[in-house]
């Protein structure tokens, strides 16, 4: 997600353009954070060996900010089902670690949750006229 909102900030046009750029840098900035306390999380758990690879399948080349919106919105989607599914996993462990990453999945459930919302009210405005 961090390489796919960096790419939509240079690639997005249009009439408000200036104003998603604004608003992919800042989802980019927030992505940061979250690949940090991911990796803090596998080390945290003995976890050896990471590696930062962009999914570029998941990376379309998109510059009219409603199809950027719309994948953004799959993307977060999408994320918020695998978190729920690694949370329910955490759960069968029954451990402190287990226990530690169903805390951690939580609060990056409600993140991504709450970025589900708001690309949902941003893309209604677009399916509305507005």
């Amino acid at each position: 997600h961090l390489m796919f909102y960096l790419q939509s900030a240079s690639l997005v046009q249009g009439l408000h353009s200036k104003e998603y750029k604004e608003h992919f840098l800042s989802e980019s900035q927030k992505e940061i954070k979250h690949v940090q306390q991911f990796a803090d999380l596998i080390i945290g758990l003995n976890g050896e060996g990471l590696e930062f690879k962009p999914y570029y399948e998941k990376m379309p080349i998109l510059n009219s900010p409603i199809d950027i919106l719309r994948h953004s919105l799959s993307l977060e989607e999408e994320v918020v089902s695998n978190y729920c599914e690694r949370m329910h996993q955490a759960e069968e462990l029954i451990s402190t670690d287990g226990d530690w990453v169903h805390i951690f999945l939580e609060k990056q459930i409600e993140d991504s949750r709450m970025d589900v919302d708001e690309l949902k009210q941003i893309i209604r405005g677009y399916d509305s006229g507005l």
